[in-house]
């Protein structure tokens, strides 16, 4: 089976963490399920030298210039039954003739028709996100007559840029979800919202973690002050401003590692700074994947106060790593954190958090690493939700040929 994915934003050099969950779902589902293919389009979605921004006309015109001065593989093969594929487009608001994406849509045909002469014919798209990818998905779907599921984790769902004014889903949004074959939302409470808007044919599947590389150290942490971690971008979707206020409440001394860059970075360690806990608190900037590991392994418990997410892919690489999780109510950590995983607390709220850190600190011997790491594995590991993502496939291919 053939497989053509179309992410909405994806790794760069410039920008190297947007998208990376879309190419490890493709390397999980060629590392677990051995007859198929998958080519994955890209335009240069997140790559700084192809995005034209309003503000900055001159830094425009001198990146049009250069355009042609770029030099990019057009196939990169990952691996064996996976390749990346790419025709360069320009990118801009979509505000602003349509943000160029009659470009991007031939960018994407290009794609197409170059992993069709290397794998055979595509039999099925797999858009994520419902735009760009979901609106590319529909037009190459109903040129070419391949099916097309989308899987979406817009959070909140919908964001407002893709609402009208009366909170109704844009035409081109609603239009790609309705000619889906299958939609797949990443919690149930996305599922939910996603139903609330008229959209058919949801199931829901979760964002993956290779379970071969988040994973318990195989040392136990050396003893000494009790270290929470969280990771985000710093921005205010995250809570991080919340955490720093309930951590200026404990009473236990304890430190806290902050993983993550972003525009509001210099505030945070403002707000830091203000509450006089800078000396408690390290902040680890933007970290790989193999530095957030050893953050996960080698913290007591991991927290983030998030006011909204659709799933919270950081909770489930910590449970990968047997630590306990502190999260809240706000859309998709409280499907999967329990007593015997983690706490919740309410959104918005820091003297709850305050509570919760406290009473973690005090109950970490009850959680057992074993425990998290196997509710972990029958909910979140590559080789369980690959088989879950590829019986859609067959579902949907199944369908089209009777």
């Amino acid at each position: 089976m053939n497989i053509f994915f179309i992410p909405s934003w994806y790794p760069s050099a410039s920008d190297p963490l947007p998208g990376i969950f879309f190419r490890e779902q493709a390397m999980a589902l060629v590392k677990h399920i051995p007859e198929i293919h998958v080519g994955i389009s890209t335009w240069g979605q997140n790559d700084e030298r192809r995005l034209l921004w309003a503000k900055e006309p001159m830094r425009n015109l001198s990146k049009i210039i250069k355009r042609n001065k770029i030099s990019d593989d057009q196939h990169d093969l990952i691996e064996e039954r996976l390749t990346e594929f790419f025709s360069p487009a320009f990118t801009w608001s979509s505000k602003i003739i349509h943000g160029n994406m009659h470009n991007i849509v031939k960018a994407n045909f290009d794609n197409l028709k170059s992993f069709q002469t290397k794998y055979g014919k595509a039999d099925i798209i797999h858009a994520h996100v419902g735009f760009p990818a979901g609106h590319i998905a529909r037009i190459i779907s109903e040129k070419e007559k391949i099916p097309y599921v989308i899987t979406e984790q817009m959070s909140p769902f919908p964001h407002p840029y893709y609402a009208d004014k009366h909170g109704h889903l844009i035409g081109k949004l609603s239009q790609a979800y309705q000619h889906a074959s299958q939609n797949i939302a990443i919690s149930q409470a996305l599922a939910k919202a996603i139903t609330n808007h008229h959209v058919p044919n949801i199931s829901i599947i979760p964002n993956l973690v290779d379970e071969d590389f988040f994973k318990p150290a195989p040392r136990k942490k050396p003893h000494g002050k009790f270290t929470f971690f969280t990771l985000g971008r710093m921005v205010p979707q995250k809570g991080i401003d919340i955490l720093l206020r309930a951590f200026s409440k404990l009473q236990t001394d304890a430190v806290l590692r902050i993983g993550g860059e972003g525009p509001y970075l210099s505030s945070y360690k403002k707000m830091a700074d203000d509450l006089k806990i800078s000396d408690k608190i390290q902040w680890l900037g933007l970290l790989n994947k193999s530095a957030a590991l050893q953050e996960f392994q080698q913290c007591d418990a991991f927290v983030l106060p998030s006011r909204h997410e659709s799933m919270g892919v950081v909770f489930a690489e910590a449970m990968a790593c047997g630590k306990p999780v502190i999260g809240t109510v706000c859309g998709g950590p409280e499907e999967f954190i329990d007593a015997a995983t983690g706490l919740l607390v309410p959104v918005e709220q820091a003297e709850p958090l305050t509570e919760a850190m406290e009473k973690m600190i005090t109950n970490i011997p009850n959680f057992d690493a074993e425990v998290i790491r196997k509710k972990f594995e029958v909910q979140f590991s590559g080789s369980v939700v690959s088989k879950q993502i590829f019986d859609i496939y067959r579902k949907v291919v199944s369908s089209k040929n009777r």
